[in-house]
């Protein structure tokens, strides 16, 4: 029930901003990262708003949160695009950094849209934690996105899934994927996807 299908993240993405934001709001992202973060903030007209992540020893890379809560607390700034795992950095953000996000964002009223696609790429011993999971707040205020394409190699069958549990922001979520007629998948790519989920695991 909580689920609407999709040909791609990156449509997920841009119907996501078109959706929960207005013309000129700032949508925050954490560079590096994916460029079609970017291009789904410019091309619908909203303003780009870099909080860059941290970058330790050995490339070891961290979330600036206090720069994070000043971006948030300004009114304009309505949604963060949260990329968990992260890509291109692989990292995989631990409960307690993604709680923090939860938190500042949910004070703040800001969204969250958490492209999780890269979270059956875990090493052995290495657990990902979905954003939605950590608490009621990430869960109400948030919609992930996720796909089989990266893990199983099936980006050319067009297949990919929101995850929208509360229902106000889930309506909002279908009227975007409808009103453009993005929201029904092909039928190879429907059984694609169940093979790669229910007999893919030596693949993995």
């Amino acid at each position: 029930e909580w689920f609407y299908t999709t040909p791609g993240i990156v449509n997920a993405l841009y119907h996501g901003v078109a959706a929960f934001t207005e013309e000129g709001d700032g949508v925050i992202v954490m560079p590096p990262v994916y460029y079609p973060f970017y291009k789904a903030v410019e091309e619908n007209g909203r303003r780009l708003v870099r909080c860059p992540l941290i970058e330790g020893e050995n490339l070891l890379y961290s979330i600036d949160c206090e720069k994070l809560e000043e971006l948030a607390s300004k009114p304009e700034n309505r949604l963060l695009i949260l990329c968990n795992p992260h890509n291109p950095v692989g990292k995989i953000w631990d409960r307690g950094t993604l709680e923090r996000i939860g938190d500042l964002c949910w004070k703040h009223h800001v969204r969250v849209i958490s492209d999780e696609i890269h979270c059956d790429l875990t090493a052995p011993g290495c657990s990902y934690v979905p954003f939605a999971s950590v608490s009621e707040k990430c869960r109400e205020n948030s919609i992930t996105c996720i796909a089989p394409t990266k893990a199983f190699n099936l980006a050319g069958l067009q297949t990919a899934a929101v995850v929208v549990p509360n229902p106000v922001l889930r309506h909002k979520v279908w009227r975007g994927l409808n009103t453009d007629e993005v929201a029904e998948p092909n039928a190879f790519a429907m059984d694609a996807a169940i093979a790669a989920f229910t007999e893919g695991g030596e693949w993995l």
